[in-house]
């Protein structure tokens, strides 16, 4: 299970980044709030999408969720966070990079092994992305780069996928495409998403974030009809 309770996040004017409060803490003033008392539970299996307005506390959610998570007795992430593709991108071949995601498998002194080759090809074949394999992550399309991060979070062996706004820049046959992806791979999904409508009988539960405070959880229909009503209401 993934969950926060009355988790409070603030960026600090002093400090980079971003920070928890503790427990009875209140932000210093002038800070800006980016969660504010969210309290969420993700059980195993489902599929939830986060909306809300740009700078509502989606992708901060994520981070906090992969946080709270930290890694199993074995030492590999109950969680992977997967960001959205506006950052660096390696200048690795797809396969060198899904092999990072074996990283919290390997100890210092030991290289992959056949296990560790085994899971990559795996995790490659699991999205299909064969034929992408050896070429440069730089050199990818924005939907190869959502096979390649989705393989990379296979990789790891966590059993829960956190996706920062995974279908943005895709096109409708691209989303088709990645949302089927999703299916097949049979992971616990939470995904920030703003291409609506949602997709039909894909999420089992939507949440809806305004000013960092957790306003709507349930059904996506009708968290959906909840951030349009409010829309047309703030237009």
């Amino acid at each position: 299970m993934l969950e926060l309770a009355h988790r409070t996040v603030f960026f600090d004017h002093w400090r980079a980044g971003a920070r928890v409060c503790a427990p009875g803490e209140t932000p210093p003033k002038g800070s800006r709030v980016a969660l504010c008392d969210v309290s969420i539970e993700i059980v195993p299996g489902e599929r939830v999408a986060v909306i809300g307005p740009n700078g509502a506390g989606k992708t901060t959610l994520l981070c906090e969720l992969a946080r709270a998570a930290g890694v199993g007795a074995d030492g590999a992430p109950r969680c992977v966070f997967v960001p959205s593709h506006d950052a660096f991108l390696p200048a690795l071949s797809v396969r060198d990079y899904v092999m990072l995601g074996r990283t919290p498998h390997l100890s210092a002194w030991r290289r992959p092994a056949r296990a560790d080759d085994a899971a990559v090809d795996s995790a490659i074949a699991s999205v299909g992305a064969e034929a992408l394999a050896g070429r440069r992550m730089d050199a990818l399309s924005s939907g190869e780069l959502r096979r390649a991060s989705i393989a990379f979070a296979l990789a790891t062996g966590a059993p829960a996928l956190l996706l920062d706004e995974p279908t943005a820049h895709i096109d409708a046959a691209g989303r088709a495409a990645f949302f089927d992806l999703l299916r097949r791979i049979g992971r616990t999904i939470v995904m920030t998403i703003h291409e609506f409508p949602l997709p039909r009988g894909f999420f089992t539960r939507a949440v809806l974030l305004r000013e960092g405070r957790l306003v709507a959880d349930g059904p996506p229909a009708e968290v959906m009809s909840r951030y349009i009503d409010d829309t047309i209401q703030e237009g």
